[in-house]
């Protein structure tokens, strides 16, 4: 079969058939960083050159492309002049927007209008950089998929009555969630999968009524679990399996844990917070920590895996039932969040998929190499949020086209031709493949996923040219004011005025509002209401998390080398597998 990009291929060709493993300096850190046998093989296959950036470089690229923590901003959209809808991208952006819906609605616009043609005389880069800047984005990215008053979540779908929440979906009644599938009546949730009617949950799938959770499975009506399964009526425990009625890992009759839960005032914001306390310092001593989570994942390598095959260096990866289609993960490196990944290399918040690389928001999309939100298309190069294309190179906002560039159409033999061109001039400057320069992020970089798992301060992003918010700012309201720490200690004593005012969060001086939903959940499961933004719950939520990185060192019990999530500088008692096995299950 003969090339449609002949010259590009035997350029590449001459780049990856020599090439060994070998060490290389990254452009963006200057560490060093290892190409693997199994690396160049990828590289042959989704045919790409080897990466300048090391692997926490590239991930930072991509998700510094993402506004992944719940901050709105108010910014004009370019449709209605007048109107200033919530946007993730800011004010002060040179990014457009236009209302989501407005985007969406394919008789109100068409992206081709933006047209242009590419110049080979000027850098790629510079000229992709200019057309994102004309053509209008959604002002808050989200698919278009069944949302039932919804309009403040973020990547998004199927989903009714959901608030203030971002990459969910199949959800109902759930505010303040972060990666949520199959969730239901349920507040501050951070990689969950089938939650109902609990609170504050993180990494935790088929559960009901819990709440201060991590790492949990088919638990009921408990409290401050960590790594607790199958265990339901329980308080403050950790590594338990089987389990009912049991306080601080105690086990106590049917009356006396319920004479025990009595005793405790669990709507007093002073008493909660105090067992929070002992819980984390319960935790600290007396957990055993799984080396790391990789469950029906044979030949994998990586942290939180369920459902994968032969994956190297991957995170937070599903197996899932996704409507009527049940999705895994095989035969993917670097990768993190993924969801049917299949032959796949650096893709984050992916899937179902194949073939792509350095992607970031991709679903149902086959060969994209380089883009950001792309979903139910086909070879895409270089494009950021289209929906149903194929064949198109350096575009944006377009809906069912193909064989575009810059946003214009071309006949098949006519595009062929320019992307042999394009690709060609690319490759040879060093560019083809990299995922766009932080510099050229919609977002500050402090607003973006991407702070949450790297974080940076001022400093550094300005080293590696990110954009910073320096100040936080303040959204100006009418209401009534009240400081976080004069709201009332219980539950029981807040009144329904309460919704009439505005919250100062103790931490960052930032206005937040309580819901009606929002106070009906607190009352019924006697939660005391926050006194810090959703925001900053989120960021402490993220910060139990371990980190998207794994250590090597010997096991806590037998002294076996092992890989871990887990910082061996907190001194934490890490089994390996084996070790874990026998001892917990």
């Amino acid at each position: 079969m003969n090339s449609k990009t002949p010259n590009f291929d035997k350029a590449l060709d001459g780049i990856l058939k020599d090439l060994k493993p070998h060490s290389r300096k990254c452009a963006q850190c200057g560490n060093d960083f290892e190409i693997f046998q199994e690396d160049i093989k990828f590289y042959h296959k989704l045919r790409v050159p080897p990466p300048q950036l090391c692997s926490q470089c590239r991930m930072m690229r991509r998700m510094a492309m993402m506004a992944n923590i719940l901050r709105f901003y108010k910014k004009k959209c370019e449709a209605h002049p007048g109107e200033f809808p919530f946007s993730q991208i800011d004010e002060t952006s040179p990014h457009k927007v236009f209302d989501t819906n407005y985007w969406w609605n394919p008789d109100t616009w068409d992206a081709k209008e933006f047209g242009r043609n590419y110049d080979i005389n000027q850098k790629f880069i510079m000229q992709f950089d200019a057309l994102l800047k004309d053509v209008p984005h959604m002002a808050i990215a989200r698919y278009s998929k069944q949302m039932v008053n919804s309009d403040y979540t973020a990547d998004s779908m199927y989903c009714k009555n959901c608030y203030i929440s971002s990459s969910i979906g199949l959800s109902e009644d759930v505010h303040y969630g972060v990666w949520v599938v199959y969730a239901k009546s349920s507040m501050d949730l951070l990689r969950v999968n089938q939650i109902e009617n609990s609170y504050d949950v993180i990494d935790s799938t088929h559960c009901y009524q819990c709440q201060h959770i991590q790492n949990c499975e088919n638990c009921i009506d408990s409290y401050f679990l960590f790594d607790c399964h199958n265990c339901q009526n329980c308080f403050g425990c950790v590594n338990l399996r089987n389990k009912k009625y049991c306080f601080f890992n105690e086990q106590l009759t049917r009356e006396d844990y319920q004479e025990k839960l009595k005793e405790i005032n669990i709507g007093s914001r002073k008493v909660r917070e105090e067992y929070k306390k002992q819980f984390s310092e319960f935790v600290r001593q007396r957990a055993i920590f799984r080396a790391i989570i990789a469950k029906n994942s044979p030949n994998s390598v990586g942290d939180q895996l369920n459902g994968c095959k032969n994956c190297f260096q991957v995170f937070n990866a599903e197996s899932v039932k996704w409507i009527i289609t049940f999705y895994k993960n095989a035969n993917v490196r670097w990768s993190q969040d993924i969801v049917g990944a299949d032959d796949c290399m650096d893709v984050t918040i992916f899937g179902p998929g194949e073939l792509c690389y350095n992607v970031i928001e991709g679903a149902k999309v086959n060969k994209a190499i380089a883009s950001y939100f792309v979903s139910e298309s086909v070879q895409l190069e270089y494009c950021f949020e289209c929906v149903n294309c194929k064949y198109c190179f350096g575009c944006t906002g377009l809906k069912n086209k193909e064989y575009y560039i810059f946003n214009k159409a071309y006949t098949e033999n006519e595009y062929w031709k320019k992307i042999d061109e394009m690709k060609t001039k690319m490759l040879a400057d060093g560019m083809y493949g990299e995922f766009l320069p932080l510099e050229h992020s919609f977002f500050y970089y402090n607003d973006t996923y991407a702070q949450m798992i790297v974080p940076l301060n001022e400093t550094s992003a300005k080293t590696f040219k990110a954009r910073w918010r320096a100040i936080e700012p303040i959204m100006h309201s009418d209401l009534e004011k009240i400081k976080g720490e004069e709201l009332p200690d219980n539950i029981a004593d807040v009144q329904n005025d309460i919704l009439k005012k505005a919250i100062i969060c103790t931490e960052t001086g930032r206005l937040f509002q309580i819901t009606e939903w929002e106070l009906t959940f607190y009352r019924k499961y006697k939660i005391p209401l926050p006194t810090n933004h959703y925001q900053v719950r989120l960021f402490e939520r993220f910060k139990k998390k371990n980190p998207y990185y794994l250590w090597k060192y010997p096991c806590s019990n037998c002294g076996q080398e092992m890989y871990s999530s887990y910082d061996p500088a907190k001194k934490l008692k890490v089994y390996c597998e084996s070790c874990y096995l026998k001892e917990i299950v």
